[in-house]
């Protein structure tokens, strides 16, 4: 498969009165045509933070924003605002936000809220764009008479779904998905995730897929990068990484999600996340990581490539220990 998103060396920092919080920190990874990239971590570990990172949604307070965002061999880092706008934020990256509560307007109409950036970034007139609202309504599973009716009258379920056909309306190549189906029920989530998949079949879209939840990835995943404190410590092809994840932090993350077993018992991490203002100089998991030696504590191990496209930042590797 063809990459369509390359990203190398990210940094997104952000001043605050305490000092510079390090959200994102050297994350580099690659985007294939037609794949989803799941990436996972704790809550606070930098994974909305680099989302808004890619689609250039940053906040007043961004104190370093630097790095490479190569999209189909161009840099739009280089881009200036305006530009990036009108070339890449939503026409060819688009982004489903956590909370589709919070992501529609109350005041207005939901088939106005879908079409709007099809009439911002295309110049498309409003009733086209609404003929055309309708239409990726249906393709999400709304009927279209729901246009003309306000969110508070949408279910949860279908708050996402117009959210969804938002973020799809324009035609973008890659699609980030922050958190879809948070504070929805069970039911609803499968329903969510299956319409991710079949849109995805149907439309040859790439999903940056963010998440807290592992077990949820299964569904969806392709590959997994795992962040924590702010870096992405391993990458791993989904059917390997669930099997034997590479890095300690995620091994601890896997052995704390629940399953069938009965005689499996569920782990947890010992300690607290580091601060990502003043970060142990080292690994940034070795004050709570079991296998950690001296060398951990003080260097900050770099990306060990255990094979074409998977890596893991971590000292036991490069040292032959595993």
């Amino acid at each position: 498969m063809s990459t369509v998103l390359s990203v190398r060396n990210l940094r997104l920092y952000f001043s605050t009165r305490k000092g510079v919080v390090k959200a994102v920190d050297n994350a580099s990874f690659d985007l294939r045509k037609g794949e989803t990239l799941a990436i996972v971590g704790e809550s606070g570990c930098g994974k909305s933070s680099l989302a808004r990172a890619l689609i250039r949604l940053l906040p007043r307070n961004v104190h370093t924003y630097s790095g490479e965002i190569l999209l189909d061999g161009v840099n739009v880092m280089r881009l200036g605002e305006e530009m990036f706008r009108r070339s890449v934020r939503w026409r060819k990256i688009s982004m489903v936000f956590q909370g589709a509560q919070n992501s529609l307007n109350p005041v207005l109409k939901v088939g106005f809220q879908v079409a709007e950036p099809l009439m911002m970034h295309f110049g498309m007139p409003k009733e086209e764009a609404l003929t055309e609202a309708k239409r990726y309504l249906r393709l999400v599973g709304i009927h279209e008479s729901f246009a003309e009716r306000y969110p508070f009258e949408l279910s949860g379920g279908m708050k996402q779904r117009a959210v969804i056909a938002m973020a799809l309306i324009t035609k973008p190549e890659i699609v980030i998905l922050d958190e879809p189906t948070s504070a929805l029920d069970v039911i609803t989530q499968a329903n969510i995730m299956n319409l991710l998949k079949r849109l995805q079949s149907e439309m040859g879209l790439s999903y940056i897929f963010i998440t807290h939840d592992i077990a949820l990835t299964s569904e969806l995943a392709d590959r997994v990068a795992v962040m924590y404190a702010g870096e992405i410590v391993e990458i791993s092809d989904a059917e390997e990484f669930y099997r034997k994840p590479k890095h300690p932090y995620a091994e601890k993350l896997m052995a704390s999600v629940p399953t069938l077993r009965t005689d499996k018992k569920l782990e947890f991490i010992p300690g607290t996340p580091p601060s990502l203002i003043n970060p142990p100089p080292g690994c940034r998991f070795a004050p709570r990581c079991p296998y950690a030696f001296e060398r951990c504590l003080k260097e900050s191990p770099p990306p060990y490539e255990y094979k074409p496209g998977g890596f893991v930042r971590c000292w036991l590797y490069h040292e032959g220990k595993r």
